[in-house]
């Protein structure tokens, strides 16, 4: 071991105390020292320093600490191009493993372990200590802070900790240096800079342990030719041409870099800084072994995809902006799991339709050439603290099975997947577009049209969640029905080289009729259904075709959505009533608005979105007050403050004589002039009617320029309440009419054996026989 000295103070068996042990509060957190030159030939190197110590030393790192005497370290990289997404992502990811219930301790060990050692001789457990801590990303520094409680007593505790923090800052560095000389792109040539700083990191810290632990070390020319042949036995998945640009412009970046790291630590660590002083003596000795090596391996032509993956889906698998998406966990899971993969498709965003301003539009006229259909909106981004990732997929909002069965063709010809992940079928059951086997047919149809493109495509496909209770009893029961009889077909869909194999998305979701802890609104994934839906896939995806070493685990603790209170509301008059207005904050999902009379005691609640509420069907003189706050569906924030407006509407009024005639598929309506204020101004009509019979039905509008129509398409025996309203440039006026009809019920017969009981001396009570084919009865008293 020539070159190390260790001092006796450092490995006394007396319990050591306080975080002060690690450093000197004068220089822990000072400038760093100058560093060395940097290695002969080498490319520019990157200015980079650690520093260790307590909290109360720490400058403007205290406030991420939470007493003085928390232990403080950092890896910081301010001259390392990208750091600051590089430093983010690095952060994310330990957070990621705390909510997954690993210690910080653990999760430096495992990353040390997760590369083999490079000399099996002296393989240690680099571990043997165990601490929790938290992770912070400022600017260019990953901020490690490990709690005051936290911190080991022993020499030993101290030894292995400094082994683990030195070899993953060496892994973080060697990492971000590789990626500014490789200028890599492709998520797998990023992944081969991982890689490499993951060997970096594991040598490292194997020197450490072995130093400290004062065992023999091996030669600095046998150390970099071990390193050498590993990396280069790595790079040969990537092509000749990565590795020999690695070999030539980078390791000697990554090896000066690793220097003034080292050499800034050292400076801070008091006497425990003799095994890294060693390896930095010995670094330029040992890239010169490392290169050498690694040009000697054989390469082959270079992979850059690896398993492509497109995602088919609706709402639940695009999701919302602000969304983390089960997309971002599944990738998530795949990286941990060293599995080489790249999702594709025409979509990469997140969804902002339901953002969009709560403005009241004309509706369209009938007999007018229907809208076009709109381009999908996938303009949405992810959650804020997301990190950047291959956000490619081919989920759309509101997306059946019955539509993508007639779509998958194109897009597998185009991006030529290895496998579909597919999560359809609830918009098919839920919207009325087909039964349990129409929706099984559409998913076999699916299953043809991808193999026509692709003759060797795999799949996993997804069965339907059930969602909380909307009135519909059909809903719930088809939703099992339909399961059911997928999991049936499926294995007769399978064939040996176009596999078929289930998810079991239903059964790993937390949502039934009852309750849904994994949606926020009943259905669509929160924060802990993202995980749910992301481990179903994983299962199948591990069990069923080999992928990852172990399956997703679902964090116990999961942070929640940021719902922060909205901020300068306001209300306005207008033309067409009182305009409320807020701004909004990103990744709201929505927002929810109170409003009353002014003197009344109780509110009128309805949801709202993108920073405006329309308060129409009001009247001249009424003084209305309103409330807004945020709603993410499972969480909402405080209301704000109070604000108020008079009404001074310009609508015009509904028009008179309203008259509805159901005929066999429909209702015939016509109706009167209106008369009074802004009557002369109106421009359109609207013909409102909503399904009495049908729970969860939505209210349906047509526009009519004339004074009468027939709205075709409704239910025969259906009760329909019926509605006209007037429109001008002020907006939609009050409707006016309500008559209760009955489809294909023509005219009812007269009511038969009326009788009338005496109550009290104001009140009595009416009973007759009435007609199936009525509506509604009226009745006259005098």
């Amino acid at each position: 071991m020539t070159g190390l000295v260790v001092p006796t103070a450092a490995y006394a068996d007396d319990p050591i105390t306080a975080c002060d042990v690690a450093a000197d509060p004068a220089t822990s957190f000072s400038p760093p020292p100058t560093v060395d030159p940097g290695t002969p030939g080498s490319s520019p190197t990157h200015d980079v320093w650690g520093r260790i110590g307590c909290a109360r030393d720490s400058g403007s790192l205290r406030t991420l600490a939470t007493h003085d005497s928390d232990l403080v370290m950092t890896i910081d990289l301010p001259g390392v191009p990208g750091a600051d997404g590089l430093v983010q992502e690095s952060a994310n990811r330990i957070r990621a493993a705390k909510l997954q219930g690993q210690s910080l301790g653990d999760y430096l060990h495992e990353e040390y372990r997760k590369v083999p050692v490079v000399i099996p001789e002296h393989a240690t457990d680099g571990g043997g200590v165990d601490f929790d801590g938290s992770a912070h990303a400022v600017g260019s520094s990953l901020v490690l802070v490990v709690p005051r409680g936290e911190v080991g007593t022993t020499a030993t505790w101290w030894q292995k900790m400094i082994a683990q923090w030195a070899g993953y800052a060496i892994r973080v560095i060697a990492t971000g240096v590789c990626l500014y000389f490789m200028n890599l792109e492709a998520a797998a040539l990023a992944r081969f800079c991982m890689g490499v700083g993951g060997f970096f990191g594991a040598f490292s810290t194997d020197i450490f342990n072995s130093l400290f632990d004062k065992r023999s070390v091996k030669d600095p020319h046998v150390w970099g030719e071990a390193l050498g042949l590993a990396i280069g036995a790595f790079a040969q998945d990537f092509g000749s041409t990565t590795a020999a640009t690695f070999t030539t412009d980078s390791v000697g970046a990554i090896a000066v870099a690793i220097q003034r790291w080292l050499r800034t630590a050292v400076a801070n660590l008091k006497n425990w800084g003799s095994p890294l002083t060693w390896l930095r003596e010995r670094m330029p000795i040992m890239v010169t072994d490392l290169i050498v090596a690694a040009r000697r391996s054989g390469v082959r032509p270079p992979t850059t995809e690896g398993l492509k993956v497109m995602v088919v889906g609706d709402s639940m698998s695009q999701g919302a902006e602000g969304d983390w998406t089960w997309r971002y966990r599944l990738w998530e899971w795949l990286v941990m799991q060293g599995v080489q993969a790249t999702f594709v498709g025409p979509y990469t965003g997140t969804s902002t339709a339901g953002l969009a301003p709560s403005i009241s539009l004309p509706p369209q006229v009938q007999g007018a050439e229907e809208l076009k259909e709109p381009l999908p909106n996938n303009s949405g981004g992810y959650h804020a603290n997301a990190q950047s990732f291959n956000r490619n997929h081919f989920a759309i909002w509101g997306r059946q099975a019955a539509q993508s069965k007639n779509l998958i063709r194109a897009q597998v010809a185009t991006y030529q997947p290895d496998m579909l992940l597919v999560g359809l079928g609830f918009n098919d059951l839920g919207w009325f577009v087909s039964g349990p086997e129409g929706t099984l047919a559409s998913m076999k149809t699916l299953v043809d049209e991808a193999r026509l493109a692709k003759p060797d495509i795999k799949f996993a496909l997804a069965n339907v969640p059930q969602r909380t209770d909307i009135g519909r009893v059909d809903l719930p029961a088809n939703t099992d029905i339909y399961n059911r009889m997928l999991a049936a077909a499926i294995p007769t869909w399978s064939t040996s080289s176009s596999p078929v194999k289930l998810v079991d998305w239903r059964g790993n979701y937390s949502c039934e009729v009852s309750g849904c802890p994994a949606g926020y609104d009943g259905l669509h994934p929160n924060a802990l259904g993202e995980y749910q839906i992301a481990q179903a896939f994983a299962r199948t995806l591990h069990n069923d075709y080999g992928l990852g070493q172990s399956i997703m685990t679902v964090p116990t603790s999961i942070p929640s959505r940021s719902t922060p209170a909205p901020v300068n509301v306001a209300a306005r008059t207008t033309p067409g009533g009182i305009t409320v207005t807020w701004d909004t904050a990103y990744g709201v999902l929505g927002y929810q608005v109170r409003q009353r009379l002014v003197g009344q005691t109780a509110w009128t609640e309805g949801r709202a979105s993108g920073g405006r509420y329309d308060k129409d069907w009001t009247i001249d003189g009424q003084e209305w007050e309103f409330e807004v706050r945020a709603n993410n569906g499972d969480a909402v924030s405080a209301w704000s403050a109070t604000v108020r407006a008079t009404a001074r509407p310009q609508t015009a009024p509904s028009p008179p004589d309203i008259v509805a005639t159901p005929t066999a598929t429909g209702v015939q309506v016509s109706w009167g002039q209106p008369t009074g204020p802004y009557a002369d101004t109106i421009n359109l009509y609207e013909v409102i009617v909503w399904d009495r019979d049908t729970p969860g039905s939505f209210i349906q509008s047509i526009g009519v320029n004339g004074r009468s129509v027939h709205y075709d398409g409704l239910e025969p025996g259906h009760r329909y309440g019926v509605w006209v309203a007037s429109w001008n440039a002020a907006g939609r006026g009050l409707p006016g009419g309500g008559q209760l009809v009955v489809i294909g019920g023509g005219a009812p017969a007269a009511p038969t054996n009326l009788t009338v009981t005496s109550i009290d001396p104001t009140t009595v009570q009416l009973y007759w026989t009435g007609s199936n084919q009525a509506g509604g009865y009226r009745v006259w008293g005098p």
